[in-house]
């Protein structure tokens, strides 16, 4: 992955994970460089969360504070199961601020389905795609948790996407798939392979000068007839609660929903 960095402090890609194994806190957390290289300065991420005893937690927490403040951390992002009240209250006591909740559609028994023929091919990106693909990707995207987050600037989600796209082209297990009707590029998808024949969708959109003319349900099935004749046979991926679109769309191909997610953000004063 990228790094560097701008602005308030350089971007520390190679920083150690900082864990705390206390009595009242377990917590890790790690730099997240290519988001940091977006951004212009250090933004992190909470990995886990667990806390024990209240009384201590709050000891325990000044250990992650003082290795954010002296590296430089501008951002810092935690995603909880939606179960973990104790946690999502400790963090908002923190200073963090509820952004989104986050939903996880699957799909199972992919071989078992039947999708009809259609006019809209998936393939393999290749090099010459990618400036037309970062730019759907640049465009595409409202609902994730750095546009709607109104202390950021929604131009860098937009560059965040525009980047993901460009790495995923070479990424070691990522692979990045065209939407293409008739010769034209019209959307994209990033997926990644897993264990026992399932796959991840991360990212997909359609261009949005095609977007309302009722070709979403098609290109999403024309996606899931790819990943079914690939060899899979389940899928799974995340969207905002907040995109009712895309969440009626996955309702409607059958997908079920595991347990939502929290995503919370602490933003330091002054970016």
């Amino acid at each position: 992955m990228p790094s560097g960095g701008t602005g308030g402090g350089a971007v520390r890609a190679s920083v150690p994970p900082y864990r705390c194994a206390g009595s009242g806190l377990r917590l890790t957390a790690r730099v997240v460089p290519w988001d940091s290289v977006v951004f212009g300065f250090s933004v992190a991420r909470i990995d886990r969360l667990t806390v024990l005893d209240e009384s201590a937690a709050a000891r325990d927490y000044d250990g992650f504070r003082r290795w954010r403040d002296e590296k430089a951390i501008g951002l810092v992002s935690c995603r909880l199961p939606q179960e973990q009240l104790s946690e999502s209250m400790f963090l908002e006591s923190k200073g963090f601020g509820f952004i989104e909740t986050v939903l996880y559609p699957e799909l199972d028994r992919l071989q078992a389905l039947a999708f009809p023929a259609d006019g809209f091919v998936i393939a393999p990106a290749l090099r010459c795609d990618l400036a037309a693909l970062r730019e759907i990707a640049e465009r595409s995207f409202r609902h994730g948790r750095y546009h709607v987050d109104p202390r950021l600037d929604s131009g860098l989600a937009d560059a965040r996407y525009g980047r993901w796209v460009a790495n995923s082209l070479d990424h070691p297990r990522q692979r990045l798939l065209k939407v293409v009707m008739d010769t034209r590029i019209i959307g994209f998808f990033i997926v990644e392979s897993m264990g026992d024949k399932g796959v991840y969708w991360h990212l997909g959109a359609i261009d949005p000068a095609w977007q309302g003319r009722g070709y979403g349900e098609r290109v999403w099935r024309a996606l899931l007839r790819y990943c079914r004749d690939a060899g899979r046979d389940g899928v799974v991926t995340s969207i905002p609660a907040r995109n009712v679109a895309i969440l009626n769309l996955y309702a409607k191909l059958g997908f079920r929903f595991r347990r939502p997610e929290a995503t919370f953000h602490w933003l330091r004063e002054g970016r």
